[in-house]
């Protein structure tokens, strides 16, 4: 940090002071730490499936009994783990608990005909639609529980009992909210590969013309790009503390996630293959960066017009466009309903090695080319590593729910499985109104900082205050998804 402290804790410049010049921690805690959420899934999982099959007929997956055994599974071990308290117990507690749990689940009936076709084949097999594109309730998990993470540490930052080597670092490095950032981004992009995926209408598979994608995209640009200008105008007119070296000194994450929709149509026109488009983008973006002053100009310039006042946001906007490519690369691979139970095991394999390949691409830019990740300017290492953490986490969830599927009757091997029991009620609730979910958390988190003298808390009153903006933020979600309402 600066060598100048500014003397009053709850002033403006102390508060920006407190978050600058960071240098995170390593991958391998910060890998630990956010292990927690899947662990969390497999042991949720785990006793879902195990409740079932103890009785089938009396399973509700959407009783208060439930909602409460969801809040404890999902929230306190992150409260825990992303304020740096009990992580190697909270890490042992969650994988004793799922490991007797996954011991109470039957076995499904012994086959005493190994080369008889498996019953769940067969029955999966014959519920394929082509061009059909069902919910995965893997995808839905993982999406929810990086909001729910996103959600809690842009609060939690403000408060002492949130670890500074969580918060985003200064230029290079990893932690846990660059982490957070970037995971935002490719896992919307997992899921924004679906308006360019073939698919059926009246009975004909048809794809979207260019026209009809630019036309979505700047439709679903608008609203992120309005609350992108509300937010700049809040903030400067309260005088909200900032830190400019984030983003620059106007632009704001809701303006990266806001252009994102209209760049990424054009992207797939030039070129179709997203794996290469993407690795592309990276490459020649880190080239000018690391071969030319442009890399000098982006850490040093002064602020002196639009551009160089908000060069990180508008120049870092070309890695995470790549980063979304890479997701919507991997969404095109597991998003589709595979059409055989085969297909669907091999996809496992797909995603571990999608994983494989950006490790590999992290190493060689890290630690042999020297190029460190930096979230502030999206490069090449920082998109690799949030490439290859996400797949890695994905994978996960993938073979969790795959162990626990493979012990379901053949007649819930597609669908038909009962409420609650693939997706708990208070993750289908965040995901299926995500962006609203994000907004009401950034607005909840501006009002504290206004009413609240955070960084005066003591652990007590961090942990209050953290467990009633967690519930403000998400019953809004609970409460339209109990009305079927899907915002957005």
């Amino acid at each position: 940090m600066n060598s100048h402290i500014p003397s009053d804790v709850t002033s403006k410049e102390y508060k920006e002071w407190r978050v600058s010049n960071l240098e995170g921690s390593g991958m391998g805690e910060i890998h630990l730490v956010v292990s927690t959420v899947m662990l969390s899934y497999w042991c949720w999982k785990c006793k879902t499936a195990a409740d079932y099959h103890r009785n089938p007929s009396q399973f509700n997956g959407q009783s208060w009994s439930r909602f409460v055994f969801e809040c404890v599974v999902f929230f306190v071990p992150m409260f825990l783990a992303l304020t740096d308290r009990f992580v190697y117990e909270t890490f042992a507690v969650l994988v004793a608990t799922s490991i007797y749990y996954r011991w109470k689940i039957p076995n499904p009936p012994y086959r005493h005909d190994k080369w008889a076709p498996d019953p769940r084949a067969v029955v999966f097999d014959k519920t394929y639609v082509e061009g059909k594109v069902t919910s995965k309730s893997y995808l839905s998990i993982y999406r929810a529980e990086m909001m729910l993470l996103t959600c809690f540490c842009i609060l939690a930052v403000d408060f002492n009992v949130f670890p500074l080597k969580y918060a985003k670092v200064e230029t290079f490095g990893s932690s846990i909210m660059d982490l957070g950032v970037g995971s935002f981004v490719f896992s919307a992009g997992v899921v924004g590969i679906k308006p360019f995926l073939p698919r059926r209408v009246n009975d004909k598979i048809v794809t979207a013309t260019l026209g009809h994608q630019l036309k979505a995209g700047v439709w679903t640009a608008l609203p992120l790009l309005v609350l992108g200008f509300a937010r700049l105008v809040l903030t400067e007119s309260v005088d909200y503390q900032k830190h400019v070296s984030e983003y620059g000194t106007h632009w704001n994450f809701f303006f990266t996630l806001g252009f994102l929709p209209i760049f990424v149509p054009l992207g797939m026109f030039v070129f179709s293959d997203l794996r290469i488009t993407s690795t592309v983008l990276l490459v020649v973006y880190q080239g000018i960066y690391s071969l030319t002053p442009f890399g000098s100009w982006l850490e040093d310039a002064d602020r002196t017009d639009l551009i160089s006042a908000n060069r990180e946001g508008i120049f870092s906007f070309v890695g995470y466009l790549a980063m979304f490519l890479m997701g919507m690369s991997l969404g095109s691979e597991i998003l589709p309903d595979a059409p055989t139970f085969k297909s669907r095991r091999m996809r496992l394999v797909s995603v571990l090695g999608v994983w494989i390949t950006a490790s590999i691409c992290l190493f060689l830019a890290d630690f042999v080319c020297g190029v460190e990740p930096s979230r502030r300017f999206a490069n090449a290492s920082y998109c690799f590593w949030v490439a290859g953490f996400n797949s890695f986490m994905i994978w996960m969830f993938m073979l969790i729910e795959e162990d626990i599927d493979s012990k379901l009757p053949p007649q819930l091997a597609r669908s038909g499985r009962p409420a609650g029991y693939d997706v708990p009620q208070i993750l289908e609730a965040v995901n299926m109104n995500s962006l609203t979910t994000f907004l009401v958390a950034n607005i909840l988190t501006g009002a504290t900082n206004m009413l609240i003298e955070t960084l005066l808390c003591d652990t007590a009153q961090a942990y209050a205050v953290l467990v009633v903006y967690t519930l403000l933020f998400m019953l809004p979600a609970l409460l339209l998804y109990h009305a079927g309402i899907r915002v957005r």
